[in-house]
């Protein structure tokens, strides 16, 4: 599993990219941004393969430490809310492999549906999705979990 830290969350944590070469598949990677919401600071982690979004807001202090642990903790909680179990849940983190943290793949990643405004967040009933969202990103949150149960249950 790998986390892309854009270049503004790299900063703001005083963070260098990581030298390793490791490449992981799309499904396991997430981009992980910071931005202000409502003046206030929030971390928004997308999926690489689907577009899949978490925004986790109002971020203080302490959350900047564990940033990691959050993201991969309201991973598991959207899966869990999704009604997948928790075996499901743990077997993405093991197909998904040991926590790599790097540089963000570019400006294709997040920051490029940032200003596209394709941003949403997970909603916390299951099958609930914003109003007003094109029927291709739709589809495409929509087909997280099928790719999801897809590659948890073909290995």
């Amino acid at each position: 599993m790998e986390f892309c830290y854009t270049l503004p969350l790299r900063r703001r944590l005083n963070r260098k990219p990581s030298t390793s070469q490791t490449v992981t598949a799309p499904f396991f990677c997430w981009d992980v941004h910071t931005l202000t919401v409502q003046r206030r600071k929030a971390v928004l982690a997308m999926n690489c393969a689907s577009r899949y979004s978490l925004l986790l807001y109002g971020m203080n202090g302490a959350d900047w430490v564990r940033l990691p642990e959050l993201v991969r903790d309201e991973i598991r909680a959207v899966i869990l809310r999704e009604g997948l179990s928790e075996f499901e849940a743990t077997r993405y983190f093991v197909l998904g492999g040991p926590l790599s943290i790097s540089a963000a793949h570019g400006l294709k990643s997040t920051a490029a549906h940032i200003i596209n405004g394709e941003v949403y967040h997970a909603k916390k009933s299951r099958g609930v999705l914003p109003d007003g969202i094109s029927a291709s990103v739709r589809s495409r949150m929509e087909g997280f979990f099928d790719d999801f149960q897809h590659a948890v249950f073909s290995r």
